[in-house]
């Protein structure tokens, strides 16, 4: 897994590159943790290069979230392809989390 970081006015944006599972979630963990503790309030995470997402990812990005939320932050999803979305939708977590087809919806949604 790769993780780009760009940032977008006061938005960062986390590209991840390949799969979020048990070994790589850590990274992802790390990155989102350093992130929120740098203070930053809008953070995207764009899946649109990733292929699969395991349980360890799920409680990676909703471990996130919950730290997203108590610092009063905002957090968003974009991207995700069909066989994601699904996993989503099956473990519930689309009503959840706030996901967007696109980066540009992304964004938008942060603004």
């Amino acid at each position: 897994m790769q993780l780009h970081i760009n940032k977008h006015d006061d938005i960062v944006v986390i590209e991840i590159e390949g799969e979020v599972d048990l070994y790589h979630s850590p990274s992802l963990r790390k990155e989102l943790a350093s992130q929120i503790n740098h203070g930053e309030k809008k953070v995207l995470l764009d899946f649109e290069k990733v292929k699969y997402i395991d349980s360890s990812g799920l409680a990676t990005l909703i471990e996130g979230l919950q730290k997203m939320n108590k610092s009063k932050g905002k957090f968003v999803l974009c991207g995700l392809n069909s066989s994601i979305y699904d996993i989503f939708e099956v473990a519930r977590l689309d009503g959840v989390f706030i996901v967007k087809n696109t980066q540009k919806d992304g964004l938008d949604a942060l603004k």
